[in-house]
């Protein structure tokens, strides 16, 4: 037999019941406190687990795209999981919420689905499986879509739409508070910051909606 999987779950996940179902299959649960993500289960694959009522509510309160951003900048296989069957079981518009999905696709983090904490925990289990029979990618600079960028994440998300620069990125966010604010906001309202335009907004549109 080959050797046991083991799985870094991070010390706030042990009430959600997922390591528990994690040590069902057989894997070796240890608890640790993650600078980024809630699940480490290979060297340099992290998993940023989030119910959908926990995504809506990190949003509106303005620390999702921190954690993405630490997310992406330690792991080099970063995942979100979203954990429920209703993607809108949320205050944020359904437009929005997918516009979100798509974005953090783009910032090169991959998104499982999952229905229930069992699934998530046979997810986590054939994530770890996996990881450990394939070679891992060559590492990928920090939001590489704009070189050698060290800004606010916030800020990249929205500069990586093209004919976006940083500096209308900035002005967006401080019209609007945050990405999902720009989102919410919608193309109508974005056409009032100064700098952006229809042509812009359509990017915009195209990129987060």
């Amino acid at each position: 037999m080959g050797r046991s999987l083991d799985i870094l779950a991070d010390v706030h996940e042990f009430p959600s019941g997922v390591p528990g179902r994690l040590a069902a299959l057989g894997v070796e649960v240890e608890s640790g406190a993650l600078s980024a993500g809630d699940y480490c289960v290979a060297r340099g694959v992290l998993v940023e687990r989030k119910s959908v009522l926990d995504l809506h509510d990190s949003l509106l309160k303005g620390r999702f795209w921190r954690q993405v951003g630490a997310l992406r900048r330690a792991s080099t296989r970063p995942f979100l999981l979203v954990e429920g069957h209703d993607l809108d079981r949320g205050p944020i518009h359904p437009h929005a919420i997918r516009g979100v999905c798509l974005a953090v696709q783009e910032q090169g983090i991959h998104i499982i689905r999952t229905t229930d904490v069992q699934d998530t925990a046979l997810w986590l289990w054939r994530l770890a499986v996996r990881a450990r029979i394939t070679r891992p990618r060559p590492e990928r600079p920090v939001l590489d879509q704009i070189p050698n960028w060290r800004g606010n994440p916030h800020e990249a998300v929205l500069a990586a739409v093209p004919g976006i620069s940083v500096r209308l990125a900035r002005s967006l966010l401080a019209e609007f508070g945050s990405v999902a604010g720009v989102i919410e906001a919608g193309p109508q309202r974005w056409v009032r910051v100064e700098g952006v335009g229809r042509t812009r907004a359509e990017a915009l549109a195209k990129a987060l909606l």
